[in-house]
């Protein structure tokens, strides 16, 4: 036989006797239940739930920074606005609204924004991802209201490919090499992303031993925890090779092995320096540290033929073909005579 739960949900349920008496008796007990399991869910406000999201930690795995989660959140706010959904006075139940075409609202959402829907969406849906959703059941969170938005398709990032410019990159080098004398911390910060190619969080918690060498010479950088391990923790690392003459130039700083290069506050590094790379380099990327990274992988390309494997190994990323999709200049071609 069917039954509608308190939460508004077909259920259905069965029963081996013949006796009928004895079956409404369990029918009973079955609703009975199935009810106290319904209102023994969590059904919190939807701006407690993401309160939630951004003030806890998952039990295992790779944990996003509280700024991730910061802006994860309020992409998630905004999308639910646009569906005509108030995170302040509605619960959690408004994720299984429809939109009045019928449609789940966030793939209503996805058709109404196009592309610039699916990048949010992605965004927003952060909150709900695997380890998440196993995080909120254990805290008694129904997560049944969330089932479309997990189950529905958004569309990847698309890899765009990398266009170097040699007027950017002659006066990032010129006005970053002056640093060097005005102020060593951002040249270093400078030489780890231009020079090895670090993101900025790998400069952050980059240490001089981090820096060694191979029984073969060549200079290898030790990334902790890095992003192209999905779930890495303090004990997984990646080992990268390095160009050179930037690993010595960096080295020649060292005052002591376990040092962090970087001592400066952390708002010198993710907020000055893009500042001065946007104001003084005449760099317009949104993420201009990022920038001098790319530049990195193009420059150590260039000098090693073209090879897509050495600067796959350089920058850390997980195939070659995600390095060969941004870094596809032009092949130099010998000359036959």
């Amino acid at each position: 036989m069917h039954f509608t739960d308190i939460d508004g949900r077909d259920r259905q349920i069965s029963t081996s006797t013949s006796d009928p008496r004895l079956a409404e008796s369990c029918v009973e007990a079955i609703v009975r239940d199935a009810n106290l399991e319904c209102e023994t869910r969590k059904t919190p406000l939807i701006k407690d739930f993401i309160w939630t999201y951004e003030t806890s930690r998952l039990p295992s795995g790779r944990q996003p920074s509280d700024s991730t989660k910061r802006r994860n959140a309020l992409r998630m706010v905004a999308v639910l606005k646009d569906c005509g959904i108030d995170p302040e006075t509605a619960d959690i139940r408004s994720f299984a609204k429809k939109a009045p075409n019928g449609m789940p609202i966030c793939e209503d959402y996805l058709v109404r924004k196009g592309r610039a829907g699916h990048n949010n969406m992605r965004q927003a849906r952060s909150l709900l991802s695997k380890q998440w959703i196993k995080y909120y059941k254990q805290v008694g969170i129904d997560t049944s209201c969330f089932s479309n938005w997990i189950a529905m398709s958004v569309e990847s990032v698309q890899v765009k490919q990398f266009d170097a410019s040699r007027s950017e990159e002659s006066l990032i080098e010129l006005r970053c090499e002056a640093l060097k004398e005005t102020d060593p911390q951002l040249y270093l910060a400078y030489a780890l992303a231009y020079g090895i190619g670090l993101r900025s969080s790998e400069i952050l918690r980059c240490k001089y031993s981090d820096f060694v060498e191979d029984y073969d010479g060549n200079k290898l950088i030790r990334i902790s925890k890095p992003k192209s391990i999905r779930g890495a923790t303090d004990e997984d690392f990646q080992m990268r090779v390095c160009d050179p003459w930037w690993w010595k130039e960096i080295v020649s700083n060292k005052t002591s092995h376990d040092d962090l290069i970087i001592t400066a506050q952390e708002d010198r590094i993710t907020r000055e320096f893009p500042k001065f790379l946007k104001e003084e380099c005449g760099v317009t990327d949104k993420r201009p540290v990022h920038r001098l990274r790319k530049y990195a992988g193009h420059r150590i390309m260039r000098l090693n033929g073209n090879n897509a494997f050495i600067a796959q190994r350089a920058l850390g990323h997980s195939s070659v073909e995600m390095t060969a999709k941004v870094y596809v200049g032009m092949p130099s071609v010998v000359a036959s005579r």
